[in-house]
């Protein structure tokens, strides 16, 4: 079993395919011999017993009975027909066995030797077996009946069993020959499989096929983005761990299911049909707003399927705000150091004109605009992931030139419900709000936008308002459908992605706009999911 194991591929498909031919050939062999060996004695006996029939139905022999030596007519004509018939010896005898002819002359005139005459003795034809004079042989036996049918002798067609297997023979070894042309050819033709076979899975064995496919299925699992590959009809033939993650079907068998109905607003079939790669496209998967990429496969110039990537826009979003933010706290730090030193000589120059009291009110000023921050962040946002993008966002309004204000009437509590939507919902919406302002044709005196959240009975509400120019009129009644925008291609899954995340939780948005701004309102039930 080990050395079998050892053996390549290729090996054992030429061992098999050379056993099976093997073994089908002694099949056949086996066969054909038993039939034409069991065909060629009965055709014999046959034979035997017609030409017996026919020397005991001449008129000469049943005369040359009633002569005083019937050997010397019958000898001559039985000789004659023996040879013409290719018999090795036609025996007529009396009823007490006397041999009257034989192909030996010595024989005749000797009793007859075998125990199979008491069939034709009785006047009945026979076919045997048995051994004679001459050796062992098939035996036709016929009855001599004179002119008052009254039975006067037998004739026994002797053909020799040597003679009947020399024919026998002559026929095998031509089955034989052919047998081995066929071998030949099979064992040419596994040859010429098992490399075919051998070139189209690269030369590897077995069992290198199966570490491969463990180990791509082990790194495909490993990736942190999702990943799917459809064959050239759409079905899906690999989905890693993490597109199941994202799908929310990570129970469920999805090989072998048509794409389109694992996700709906898929652009797969486009790669498929066109073989045009897609790079970067955001798009929805499941509840999560994903950047996805796209790409055919391609074999000898044909698409054969295709492969899509994706991973959670926001993570990627997070790793850009991450770096995002290191250059903003540098310049943030070199901006707060230029204001703190102009602040520092605003003092020390109201100090060294010995106007203290202006000097004192300008440092009361500035610890009065530190201290009401804290205070109201401390008293009334008190979530810290909350505070946090709302302070991220304000040096990012302050770059822009826009002033962000949080309403003094906010409230959450240490414990923000739902506070990763939120600071998604926070996230898109504000800067929904930075890109209108920024991209009006119009000249906007004073942009603000102005923040509200609130927890109120067994809903938490967040109003977000700006004083841009406001929604397109063209786009107002699908704004929340994913790829709606006037921004570009590519654009237009912020506002799609917060409608369903709130839509999810049995929430509700909606969107007042007119030429004086728009104001984003959205209400998500607390009691479904508290943190």
């Amino acid at each position: 079993m080990s050395r079998f194991r050892k053996m390549t591929l290729r090996s054992k498909i030429n061992a098999l395919v050379t056993l099976n031919i093997l073994f089908v050939l002694i099949l056949v062999i086996s066969a054909m011999f038993y039939i034409v060996v069991d065909k060629q004695f009965k055709e014999t006996g046959e034979q035997a017993l017609g030409v017996a029939k026919t020397v005991a139905g001449l008129p000469q022999i049943v005369e040359a009975f009633e002569q005083a030596n019937p050997s010397l007519t019958i000898q001559p004509i039985t000789e004659q027909i023996w040879k013409n018939v290719g018999a090795d010896v036609i025996v007529v005898s009396n009823m007490n066995l006397i041999r009257y002819s034989h192909s030996n002359p010595a024989e005749i005139g000797k009793h007859m030797v075998g125990d199979d005459n008491e069939a034709v003795l009785k006047g009945r034809e026979s076919i045997t077996q048995a051994k004679g004079s001459l050796g062992y042989s098939v035996r036709g036996k016929a009855p001599i009946f004179d002119g008052n049918h009254k039975q006067i002798g037998l004739v026994s067609v002797v053909f020799l069993l040597d003679s009947v297997w020399s024919q026998l023979f002559v026929l095998f070894e031509k089955v034989l020959v052919i047998g081995a042309a066929a071998l030949i050819f099979g064992l040419i033709g596994a040859y010429l499989l098992s490399g075919h076979i051998k070139k189209q899975i690269f030369n590897m064995e077995p069992h290198e096929i199966a570490f491969v496919t463990q180990e791509q299925s082990a790194i495909l699992d490993a990736i942190c983005e999702g990943i799917i590959a459809v064959n050239k009809e759409g079905n899906i033939v690999t989905c890693n761990r993490e597109a199941k993650k994202m799908l929310g079907k990570e129970d469920n068998g999805l090989i072998g299911k048509h794409i389109s109905d694992i996700i709906p607003i898929t652009r797969l079939p486009e790669v498929l049909e066109n073989g045009i790669s897609q790079r970067d496209q955001p798009t929805i998967i499941g509840n999560t707003l994903v950047i996805a990429n796209r790409v055919p496969v391609t074999l000898s110039g044909r698409v054969i399927g295709a492969v899509s990537t994706f991973r959670d826009k926001m993570q990627l979003e997070q790793i850009d705000e991450r770096l995002a933010d290191i250059g903003r706290y540098v310049d943030t730090l070199r901006s707060q150091r230029h204001e703190f030193m102009n602040k520092l000589h605003l003092i020390a120059g109201l100090i060294q004109i010995s106007e203290y009291d202006q000097a004192k009110a300008v440092i009361h000023q500035i610890n009065e605009e530190h201290q009401d921050a804290i205070h109201f962040y401390l008293a009334r946002i008190r979530d810290s992931a909350v505070v946090g993008i709302l302070i991220g966002k304000t040096h990012r309004a302050r770059e822009l030139g826009i002033q962000l204000l949080v309403s003094p009437e906010s409230y959450i509590p240490e414990k923000c419900p739902h506070r990763e939507i939120i600071v998604t919902i926070l996230g898109n919406t504000i800067e929904n709000s930075f890109e209108a302002i920024q991209m009006s044709s119009i000249k906007i005196q004073s942009p603000t936008v102005t923040v509200f959240l609130k927890e109120e009975d067994d809903d938490l509400l967040i109003h977000v308002k700006d004083n841009g120019p406001g929604v397109d009129p063209a786009i107002k009644d699908t704004l929340f459908n994913d790829g709606t925008t006037t921004k570009g291609e590519g654009r237009g899954f912020g506002l799609a992605y917060v409608f369903r995340l709130v839509s999810n939780q049995g929430g509700f948005l909606t969107c007042d706009s007119s030429s004086d701004g728009t104001m984003i309102r959205i209400s998500l039930p607390i009691r479904r999911n508290v943190q």
